[in-house]
């Protein structure tokens, strides 16, 4: 979970982000990669785009913006953009195993840069990366929301104000 401040107008939100990390070996992605505020796409705020993560994260759609046969693992935590950062991988998907190779932080507009984190592949057998992201829409809707934290309150017109 990720939890931020925004101002909005003068009301504080605290908006939380819940969202699935990839856990590889008992350790956090986000532990391993520190470039900062970053988590999945499999976030609770973009509930709709998590089948396009999932499929992404397959192969089966390219990621917009990243060359081909590259996938997003982490995106910035605000808004998911590709163009303030994201730690991205090469994929590969052979008939027994996946794996991420590769991995560079990339915005979209300037040359991909090395990250700190693991230098060396990561690679998993195929039908368990599979089943871990079968149904991640379904356990994603499950994640705490709040969506006045998240969006805020709706601006009203000058007729509707002391309703």
């Amino acid at each position: 979970m990720r939890q931020g401040t925004v101002v909005d107008g003068n009301v504080s939100r605290y908006p939380e982000s819940h969202f699935f990390d990839f856990v590889v070996d008992d350790q956090s992605q986000l532990q391993r990669f520190t470039q900062g505020n970053l988590v999945t796409g499999l976030n609770r705020p973009w509930l709709l785009s998590v089948s396009d993560t999932v499929d992404e994260l397959t192969v089966r759609r390219a990621t917009p913006g990243l060359a081909a046969g590259r996938v997003a693992l982490l995106v910035c935590g605000e808004c998911g953009d590709l163009g303030c950062g994201a730690v991205t991988a090469s994929i590969r998907i052979d008939d027994d195993t996946v794996t991420w190779t590769n991995f560079l932080w990339e915005d979209g507009y300037s040359e991909p840069s090395t990250v700190t984190g693991p230098s060396s592949a990561m690679t998993f057998n195929r039908s368990d990366y599979e089943g871990v992201l079968r149904g991640a829409y379904e356990k994603v809707a499950a994640l705490p929301y709040n969506e006045l934290d998240d969006r805020g309150r709706k601006s009203l017109w000058p007729w509707q104000w002391g309703r």
